[in-house]
């Protein structure tokens, strides 16, 4: 698509990733946002798998994980019971490589900011957006809360939240808000570093802690610290004065005394209200809703960030990809609706579990499912829904698979393996007799080349726990390598796609035993394999 002069309206991460992506392509974008200067709002959130593949894209994935905390458990205890209603670890999915992020707002907006003053994309401050108007021509203009207009533009992108002046007044606001707060991480002893942490009094009662790393300007870690609170209780709680509130936090949860003496002020305290809102028709000529301006709901499953992110990239690849914008504005809704009436309907289901005045539910939830929910395979899909990967939302996309930096490989697909295993040799050397068309080249995990690969990907360089298959820039790990090499040799050994119809966690718990036991069932080479001379410019 030619290049198209666009507004985006508000400065959150939605509006700064959108910005940054669009101004790449090549469109003309100015940022509207009504503080004198572009700044966060709120304490912590999560960044999952895939809000992290969107940056990943952006070239801003290690920033973001160095300024937060991973996250590689969520934990959550019964008060005062001490029974385990909630242990979800990113492991469950199998992959190293998923983890989220615990990151406080002013550091991911500090990145995104960074990043979208580097590109020159120009930023227009004090400006309160009240109104999108459609102009004669078929354009949007905005209208700003001193009257000025702006435009018309091309598109109007509105990243202005759940309260949008130009998205239509719908949805329910939620009974419970929270209580947030950014605190120094406690020295003392009683929390996990890299775990979000809660404990529950019924459904009516919540208290957390999660790590988020740096904030700006900041040399020591940060904890955001929450507190679950009915709406109509705020006034009451501002009354009965922060020791009364201070007393009870610390009888459901002792160990948060250390955070506690840090709040002096009522005022450290930020209340935020949650409502749960889907617009039905998020575009229309000219104008598309983003991020929570399109859907919002409560942070239980924290996707708010992630889902903005992957709405800015399904934009911007729906407008590379298509030459009408009306039809690019459709394809971005069709990209992205399955995923989010998904996150939606369970954000509805499980809200009600852990944030409401029911008894029922969190009686269920203690002595019924959390048992249930340590075994498999509840794990993995408990993992998954907090990884946001329900739905399969990246494939859509093209984010499915990371992207790796790979030496010129002139269209072939690159295979990594096990150069002192056995077993991985004999698989290398009955590729290379069978590749008749050459479609493959080779590395060892051991060498140069597939070190990097391994590091790209988060792995261990030592125990090489699965093979890897590079195509296009995007690894296949574990089951998935191996089926898509046999179909890449060609028949009859792509007959193995057959292979997918079994589910992928019990295709990989398989390889992962097979992988563990490698050296002891199949034995270790003395010296790592090399090629013979017939067949070394296969090998990289």
């Amino acid at each position: 698509m030619m290049a198209l002069n666009i507004a985006i309206a508000g400065s959150g991460p939605a509006g700064l990733a959108t910005a940054f992506l669009l101004h790449r392509d090549g469109h003309q974008v100015t940022v509207f946002e009504r503080f004198d200067a572009p700044q966060p709002v709120g304490s912590g959130l999560m960044i999952q798998p895939t809000g992290l593949a969107v940056l990943r894209t952006m070239g801003l994935d290690a920033q973001v994980i160095a300024a937060g905390a991973r996250i590689d458990r969520l934990f959550g205890q019964a008060a005062p019971s001490g029974r385990t209603v909630l242990d979800v670890r990113y492991a469950a999915l199998g992959k190293d490589t998923h983890f989220g992020i615990g990151i406080h707002r002013a550091a991911l907006f500090d990145v995104l900011f960074h990043a979208v003053q580097a590109a020159g994309i120009a930023i227009t401050t004090s400006r309160t957006v009240v109104a999108a108007p459609l102009h004669a021509d078929g354009g949007h203009g905005l209208v700003f809360s001193d009257g000025a207009p702006a435009g018309p533009f091309d598109l109007v992108v509105d990243t202005l939240g759940t309260a949008s002046p130009l998205a239509p007044a719908l949805g329910d606001p939620l009974v419970y808000g929270a209580l947030w707060a950014s605190l120094d991480w406690p020295d003392a002893p009683g929390f996990d570093i890299t775990a979000l942490e809660q404990r529950y009094v019924r459904a009516s009662t919540m208290v957390g802690v999660l790590p988020i790393g740096l904030a700006p300007g900041s040399p020591k870690p940060k904890a955001a610290f929450f507190w679950s609170l009915r709406v109509d209780h705020l006034q009451a709680w501002r009354e009965a004065g922060l020791e009364d509130w201070k007393n009870e936090v610390r009888n459901v949860w002792p160990a948060t005394a250390p955070l506690l003496e840090q709040i002096v002020s009522p005022e450290q305290l930020t209340f935020a209200r949650y409502t749960h809102r889907t617009l039905k028709s998020p575009a229309e000529a000219g104008l598309i809703h983003l991020g929570d301006a399109w859907h919002s709901t409560s942070p239980q499953l924290g996707q708010g960030a992630n889902m903005a992110l992957l709405d800015a990239y399904a934009l911007t690849k729906s407008l590379r990809e298509t030459s009408d914008l009306s039809q690019a504005l459709t394809r971005t809704i069709a990209l992205r609706r399955r995923h989010i009436r998904l996150y939606q309907g369970m954000s509805l289901l499980f809200t009600p579990v852990y944030q409401s005045d029911s008894t029922v539910l969190p009686w269920l939830r203690d002595r019924v499912v959390g048992p249930l929910a340590k075994l498999w395979p509840a794990t993995a899909i408990l993992a998954a829904m907090v990884s946001g990967l329900i739905g399969r939302p990246l494939k859509p996309l093209g984010l499915d698979q990371p992207a790796i930096a790979v030496p010129r490989m002139d269209g072939h697909s690159l295979i990594v393996f096990d150069g002192d295993c056995v077993l991985c040799s004999s698989q290398a050397q009955f590729v290379l007799r069978h590749d008749h068309a050459a479609r493959f080249r080779l590395t060892t995990a051991q060498g140069e080349a597939g070190q990097e690969i391994y590091r790209q990907l988060g792995l261990s360089t030592t125990s090489l726990e699965t093979m890897l298959l590079i195509e296009n820039g995007r690894a296949l790990m574990h089951s998935d390598a191996v089926i898509a090499i046999a179909a890449g040799l060609g028949w009859p050994w792509r007959a193995a796609l057959a292979a997918k119809i079994i589910p992928r966690p019990l295709r990989d718990a398989l390889y992962r035993f097979i992988a563990r036991n490698r050296y002891r069932w199949f034995g270790r080479r003395e010296t790592c394999w090399r090629p013979t001379p017939d067949i070394a410019d296969r090998m990289l």
